[in-house]
């Protein structure tokens, strides 16, 4: 791979930092068994990097690898005063996936075409034990192109990364039995080989990744909808919560026996259209990074948010470069 395509492929993944895989991967491993996932390293990074959820995780390695300090928001949950959400999330998930089904579709990329992305992203600052929290500046929105179809994410050598056109192709097939769906996308975004996982926490990373294939087609996110409500522990928040745009926002996640994070898809309540996800932290608990000793840990209380990612806006664009 010569300059100019590793030059590509770091604009493909731009939500993950810029160090080396190499580099990053004994962190990511640690970072990964700190958050209550201490089962070896599941589903290969090569996918996880598409993920923002995953990409902001890497924020957070970059910044115990190199010793700087981080920034972002990991402040403590914010609910809306009035937002009770009624009815399981079952019910709930059946109301968004018949609302979404009947939107118009959006226009079909080909290829040459690029997705445009307007993000916000945050990760929290990492201190020492004995240093109080330092403050932490204001996410500033963050512009991304993405090739929609690019040959070098097609080609079977990226490990499990897949173009935009793959995804949307494989969203496009997807049947209409939540629990067949399931095992499909387990199949699409497989675990690593010798590190099993819990059902539910595999679907939950899995479709946390598809639903942030653009332009998603409203029966596609229909079907994802469903089968987030078949995920093992599913549940919905009981009130709205606040995403990092400030937006009222449902928050599904699912629970688990020992879950000290919860990841969460965050869903409009009013278009029920995708708005982002979020890593909350549901059990106090203290980051430890076996062999290496002048990595300090780093407390975490329930309610904090460890991680959060907001989709302000999206496209299709003929050039990289143009915004629709």
């Amino acid at each position: 791979m010569n300059v100019d395509e590793m030059k590509d492929v770091r604009e493909f993944r731009a939500r993950a930092p810029k160090p080396d895989r190499a580099r990053l991967a004994e962190g990511r491993d640690r970072l990964s068994s700190a958050a209550g996932r201490g089962r070896g390293r599941r589903l290969r990074a090569d996918w996880r990097l598409t993920a923002v959820g995953a990409a902001a995780a890497l924020t957070a390695v970059a910044v115990l690898a190199s010793g700087l300090g981080g920034g972002g928001h990991g402040g403590a949950e914010r609910t809306v005063p009035a937002g009770t959400v009624p009815g399981s999330v079952q019910e709930m998930l059946e109301r968004a996936a018949s609302t979404v089904e009947r939107a118009d579709p959006p226009p079909t990329p080909h290829a040459g075409q690029w997705i445009y992305e307007k993000k916000l992203s945050a990760s929290p600052s990492i201190w020492p034990e004995s240093a109080a929290p330092q403050p932490e500046p204001e996410p500033k929105p963050r512009e991304h192109w993405t090739r929609y179809a690019d040959p070098r994410f097609e080609n079977g050598k990226e490990g499990d990364d897949r173009s935009m056109r793959e995804r949307l192709r494989f969203l496009d097939e997807l049947p209409d039995d939540p629990a067949a769906v399931l095992k499909k996308v387990r199949a699409y975004y497989p675990s690593g080989k010798g590190n099993p996982e819990p059902e539910g926490e595999h679907d939950m990373r899995a479709l946390s990744v598809l639903f942030e294939s653009q332009p998603i087609p409203p029966q596609a996110l229909a079907k994802l909808y469903r089968a987030l409500a078949a995920v093992p522990g599913a549940e919905v928040t009981d009130h709205l919560v606040r995403d990092l745009a400030g937006r009222d926002a449902l928050a599904v996640g699912h629970d688990e026996k020992g879950q000290k994070v919860r990841r969460e898809i965050l869903i409009d309540p009013h278009t029920y259209q995708y708005l982002g996800d979020r890593w909350l932290v549901v059990k106090d608990y203290k980051d430890t990074f076996p062999g290496a000793a002048d990595t300090p840990g780093r407390p975490w209380k329930a309610g904090d948010l460890m991680f959060q990612n907001a989709l302000l806006d999206t496209g299709v664009v003929d050039h990289e470069g143009d915004r629709p």
